[in-house]
């Protein structure tokens, strides 16, 4: 079932809907971060928060909708910047096979990897956990989620956003998120149904998610279930969007200096 989706995706990315440029169900577009700079998302990240106190002196994270691979990269040479004594390693995923061919093409990277992989599908664990396996963890050290929260939402409803919330926090002690606001799903969906080629998100009337998406998200990131108090939320960049940084909260302290 997982691949025959994956493969759909596949048939379907990189081409406009009717001609309606903003037209995606997935949120694959081609030439996404000539819009959304990856320069100005890795502007806004602050320093001195991404140390890893592993003793195999590793650093593992995970971006998930990579895209092409452009901010992965940014993000890596971030991290190595940040961590110079730390082997960094990095796996991209995006459901869109072309998007990661791409990615992969332009990789010289030996400590970057991508895969096509649909967060939400039943082989999403094994894969994840396969990749961890090769550096003998269980865990990431930190999950990137760059303006994915919306498509997830609007695809899988409340349940598969909150389910998919729960399953990157488990997967990591540090979560760095860029949820997209409420107005971003009423634009989705009307350029959806402009193209012609497709009829409205099936599930976006359904929501009962709605409103602030920062606070939702946060709620549920600092949540029973998740147990993570927020570190930081940025200001907003050019494209109106905060991104919020959450770390495990170990000693169930929900006290930071930010809330």
């Amino acid at each position: 079932m997982a691949d025959k989706h994956l493969n759909n995706v596949k048939s379907e990315s990189l081409n406009f809907k009717g001609g309606e440029p903003g037209a995606s169900r997935h949120g694959n577009f081609i030439n996404y971060y000539n819009f959304h700079s990856a320069d100005e998302r890795i502007q806004q990240l602050p320093q001195g928060v991404w140390q890893t106190n592993k003793f195999d002196r590793k650093y593992i994270a995970l971006d998930v909708g990579c895209n092409a691979g452009n901010l992965t990269v940014g993000l890596w040479n971030y991290l190595a910047n940040q961590l110079p004594d730390v082997d960094v390693n990095m796996l991209g995923v995006d459901l869109d096979g072309v998007l990661i061919e791409r990615a992969r093409d332009s990789n010289e990277n030996l400590s970057i990897s991508y895969k096509c992989l649909d967060v939400v599908s039943d082989e999403c664990d094994k894969v994840l956990n396969d990749y961890l396996k090769t550096f003998e963890r269980n865990k990431f050290d930190v999950i990137f989620c760059f303006s994915i929260t919306m498509w997830i939402h609007l695809n899988n409803g409340d349940e598969g956003l909150v389910e998919f919330i729960k399953k990157i926090c488990s997967l990591t002690d540090m979560v760095v998120i860029e949820p997209q606001p409420w107005k971003c799903y009423r634009n989705a969906s009307r350029r959806l149904r402009k193209s012609g080629n497709h009829d409205d998100f099936p599930l976006f009337k359904l929501l009962k998610i709605q409103g602030d998406m920062n606070k939702w998200i946060e709620d549920i990131i600092c949540g029973e279930d998740c147990g993570f108090k927020r570190l930081l939320a940025t200001n907003h960049n050019t494209w109106g969007r905060k991104v919020l940084i959450f770390q495990k909260n170990h000693n169930n302290n929900n006290n930071d200096d930010d809330k």
